[in-house]
């Protein structure tokens, strides 16, 4: 796996769990799941071009 793959998944998971936390503003929860989904699709993107498949990325 490239670099920069682990780095959208590394983005991707840092988000998910940052926008849980207590305390966040409503704004800052829509301006940050707007961010988490831009990565996840790039995430995609980035799957389909190079045949990733989620299975081969957790092995």
């Amino acid at each position: 796996m490239g670099t920069y793959y682990k780095k959208l998944q590394t983005v991707k998971h840092a988000l998910q769990y940052y926008i849980t936390r207590p305390n966040a503003s409503k704004k800052d929860l829509v301006r940050e799941k707007n961010l988490l989904k831009a990565i996840e699709e790039e995430v995609e993107n980035f799957e389909e071009k190079h045949h990733i498949s989620k299975k081969e990325y957790r092995k």
